[in-house]
């Protein structure tokens, strides 16, 4: 796409168990974009790599800002999953 924004995001997490577990959370929320915005996800170990790419600002910032927003939310809950409720990631 020419002169189009693209934006790049790496999620590293603790390890390839939580990234396996974040990757497969956010593949349902990550299928349906703007006609003309391209989005791609991969994950390598513990890191996961989004690429976004769209002739309009706005779609592509939207689209990563709702990533961040994802992958915040499952940290939470991976923790208190992980902690019965306790709110700390175990020792």
């Amino acid at each position: 796409m020419t002169g189009s924004v693209a934006v790049e995001l790496l999620i590293e997490c603790s390890d390839e168990e939580v990234a396996s577990a974040l990757n497969q959370a956010l593949a349902p929320d990550n299928r349906y974009f703007p006609k003309d915005e391209r989005f791609r996800s991969s994950r390598d170990g513990p890191l996961i790599r989004v690429d976004v790419e769209c002739p309009r600002a706005r779609p592509a910032l939207s689209t990563v800002a709702s990533v961040v927003a994802d992958a915040k939310l499952f940290g939470e809950i991976w923790v208190e999953a992980r902690t019965k409720g306790l709110g700390k990631a175990p020792p």
